[in-house]
């Protein structure tokens, strides 16, 4: 109980030395009129600006993943009408593939708003800087919204594709 002790105080006087260390205070900087308000806007701003690029990123890459399910789509009917031609009963499949189909347009749509957001994103200038904060953690947020109710929609009717398949070949 002693080691477990000792080891709880120095974790705790090295992770406050560490803070000192990389969050120094003096009274120069408060003499030499340092606006710690003004430096967390402009940190702010960062993290928004960093955020932007984020979500256009994410963006890219969620595009890249509806071409992909769109492919699955379509191998996933090419397998269908095989089994068809071998006369099986592909309801279960055809019925999946429906429901994934429906999926993507809804992705799609959610994914499409996040683009136009994104487009031109309101709070920000050409250059992707903030010149709104208020309006930029609005525009940042909305696409991450998009983006997220895209990804979650994609994702579940991925799962739920995988599933029929793997039950239909007695996985």
């Amino acid at each position: 109980m002693k080691n477990i002790s000792k080891v709880l105080v120095i974790s705790i006087l090295v992770s406050g030395a560490l803070a000192l260390s990389l969050f120094p205070t003096s009274t120069a900087q408060a003499a030499a009129g340092f606006n710690s308000a003004s430096a967390l806007s402009l940190q702010d701003n960062s993290v928004l600006e960093n955020m932007l690029v984020r979500e256009k990123l994410t963006l890219s890459n969620q595009q890249s993943r509806l071409t992909l399910s769109h492919t699955v789509a379509d191998e996933t009917q090419v397998y269908i009408n095989n089994q068809k031609s071998a006369g099986k009963d592909t309801s279960s499949l055809e019925s999946a593939l429906n429901e994934f189909n429906q999926s993507i347009s809804q992705a799609e749509v959610a994914n499409n708003s996040a683009a136009s957001i994104l487009a031109a994103p309101a709070g920000f200038d050409a250059s992707g800087q903030v010149i709104d904060a208020v309006t930029a953690r609005q525009t940042v947020r909305s696409a991450g919204q998009s983006l997220q109710q895209a990804h979650v929609t994609l994702t579940q009717a991925t799962l739920e594709l995988r599933l029929v398949i793997q039950t239909y070949r007695g996985e």
